[in-house]
Order: C-alpha cells, then structure tokens, then sequence
C-alpha cells in the first residue's frame, strides 16, 4: 500500500463569507486530527503539499468564456456580468483569491490523480476536492471548479479505461454526471437526499445515461431520515454488485459528509459509524482509490468523520497518545478514541416502515433497468 494526504495550509487563506456553509479551513483540522491519532505515523503514508493548477488544467473541461469570469472575479470585484456565469450568488460568492483558490483545489486533485496514474500511490485523500457541482461554463452549489471531472479526463488519457466515480455526498452529483451521461468508459453512481427535497432537484433513478451511456448513470434517491441501516443496506445492495460488474481500474470516490444527521443543510439521519462501513466498502471494491472531500456542514462532525475515512482507507485504527490528559478541541473534554464515533440513531417505527417501503421501490427500479446491462442477475 502507497497513500498520500494531499494537503496545504494555504487553504486556510481563503474564505467564501462568515457565514457561508462551505468552510475550506475543515483541511487543516483534519490533518491535525489524523496527526493527533497517529494516522501518518505509517512508512506507506506520504502527506503531500499540491501547487496550484494552470490555467489550462481548467480550460481541460470548463469553457473559456467562463475561466476568463473566475479570473476577474479574483480581485473580489463583483459586476454583474458575472452573474451569466454562476458567479455572485449566495452559493457562490465572489470573494478575493477565489480564481487562485480554484487552481489550488484544482491542484491538489490532479496531484492525486497523477500520483495514481504513475504507480506511487494506490490510496488518496484530498479534503478539498470533490466540487461536483460546477458545470462546464458555470459555478454552482458552493462549486467554481469541477475538479472530478479533470481528474476522471486525465485518469483516462493516462491509460486507464475504466474509471467508477462513485458519490455519497447528501446532494446529487450532477454536474459530474452531465459531463459524462453519454459514455461507458465512466460507471456514474451517485445516493443522495431525493431531488423532490433537496438541491440540485436531480438524481432521480430514471436518469440512466444516453446513447451508449445509457445504465453507466445510477442515480439512488434517498429518503428524509435515511438512517445507517437503511442506507448502509440500500449501499451493499447497489453499489457492490455494480463495481463486482464493471470492475474499474480506479474508484474516483466524493466522500462528502452532509449526510450526517446533526448537518443543518439536509434531512438525512447518518452517523459516522454507517459513512465508516461505506468507506471499507468502497476501499474493497477496487485497489486504486481516489478520494476526495465534498460538503458537510457541521464542521465538527465533517472532521471527526474524515479521519475515520483516512483510517479506514489505510485499514488503520486511530490510536490518541493523549488520551484522557489533553483534550482536542474536536472532543469533549477528557474523551478519547471511542468519542470519534457517533451514539446511534433511532427511528420510530412508522418511519422505519416508510423509508422501507421507498427503498425497496428505488432498489428494484435500478434491479430491473440497470443491472441487465452490466450482465447482473
């Protein structure tokens, strides 16, 4: 095993707004948690510090129109012809360094793919990565840069022939999905809070791809209240037989963590002990594993969870020197180890029976539709 934590303090210089959600100094905590629980202490781990991509990284997938609107942006200068671009809203702020803070998540991203794709690493995380909502010529969802699909674009050039991008961000992944509904040589497999009640208002399981893309788009809609049962079960039942199916050369993996029932932007009901199965689950369908971070909202839980993710990539178990002497402020205090695991959580039985009942119905859809393409019984 080779792993790498692409890494940069720099992130820290950036800010979308006090009080916008998205948060780009959760990196930094997390690489202090992982420091703390001993989680780099590995020979195989290498934490890496990623420079910022060139202008015609971007250009690789987005328009040039648009890259020219996130240059003049940089100076934090709104005008109101950027707005054609995505570019001044409340998801999308125009703030100082955000041209230069795109090239940098841009970066840290292609790092990953790169260290990949030349054989030095098998397992990577970048915190900051995953924005899958940008489009081609378009910023949207807290997203100015579509760094997925570069990723995924360079994977392929460099030889790869079969990439599964899979998604577990509570919202849909749909611009990852756009730039490649037509093809097969990308296994698109997204599980999100449903679109009926939740942005982007896609993912529905009806989207399937087109042309010869079509069932390489898996879109599994999710219920208000799914819990780790539910969605630990819906997962297994999905994703596994699908990545057994298409068995790709690398797992591209948006690991985001607003599916946590304490976020204050969606109604799922996770806790981090359900996202854990998810990502040994993800981390055994393929050898090569492309991480990257995606939203979450309650930046407590986004950094606890994320390093239970780096140890579950690296099949470590984090071990706290400190323990009941120094608390983090991640922790209450006095708590150690075990406190990076949330308490479970319940559903009424009536919920229980509905979400169920949904599921099932989702699940046999995809059964039905998808599954015969990839030749699954």
């Amino acid at each position: 095993m080779n792993s790498v934590f692409v890494y940069s303090s720099e992130f820290d210089t950036y800010s979308l707004g006090e009080n916008h959600p998205f948060k780009p100094y959760k990196a930094t905590m997390v690489h202090e948690l992982c420091y703390r629980y001993g989680l780099f202490d590995e020979p195989w781990i290498k934490v890496l510090e990623p420079e910022p991509a060139g202008e015609e990284a971007m250009l690789e997938y987005h328009s040039k129109e648009y890259v020219e609107a996130l240059k003049d942006a940089n100076s934090g200068s709104f005008d109101f012809t950027m707005l054609e671009y995505g570019l001044g809203t409340g998801d999308n702020p125009v703030f100082k360094g955000v041209y230069d803070f795109s090239l940098l998540v841009l970066g840290a991203t292609l790092l990953g793919a790169e260290r990949i794709a030349e054989g030095h690493a098998d397992t990577v995380f970048s915190p900051v990565g995953g924005l899958h909502h940008a489009g081609y010529d378009h910023a949207e969802g807290f997203c100015y840069v579509n760094d997925i699909v570069i990723a995924i674009q360079r994977l392929l050039k460099q030889g790869f022939r079969k990439i599964l991008y899979i998604d577990i961000d509570a919202h849909h992944g749909n611009g990852v999905q756009d730039a490649f509904y037509d093809r097969d040589d990308v296994l698109f497999i997204s599980f999100h809070q449903s679109g009926e009640t939740l942005y982007p208002w896609s993912g529905f399981e009806n989207e399937m791809g087109i042309g010869k893309g079509i069932g390489y788009t898996v879109n599994m809609p999710l219920p208000e209240y799914t819990d780790d049962e539910a969605y630990v079960s819906t997962f297994k039942d999905i994703y596994t037989p699908l990545a057994r199916s298409f068995r790709p050369d690398c797992v591209v993996a948006q690991i985001g963590l607003d599916t946590l029932k304490r976020d204050p932007l969606t109604n799922l009901r996770l806790t981090n002990n359900g996202y854990c199965r998810v990502i040994e689950e993800i981390r055994e369908s393929c050898s090569r594993v492309l991480a990257l971070g995606g939203g979450g909202y309650s930046v407590p839980d986004v950094v606890r969870g994320w390093t239970l993710a780096w140890a579950m990539l690296n099949k470590l178990k984090p071990h706290d020197p400190y323990e009941g002497i120094v608390s983090g402020n991640m922790l209450p205090q006095g708590q150690g180890f075990k406190e990076l695991y949330d308490p479970p959580y319940r559903l009424s039985e009536q919920i229980r029976h509905d979400l169920d009942l949904y599921l099932n119905e989702k699940t046999a859809f995809i059964r039905e539709n998808i599954f015969p393409l990839h030749g699954i019984r």
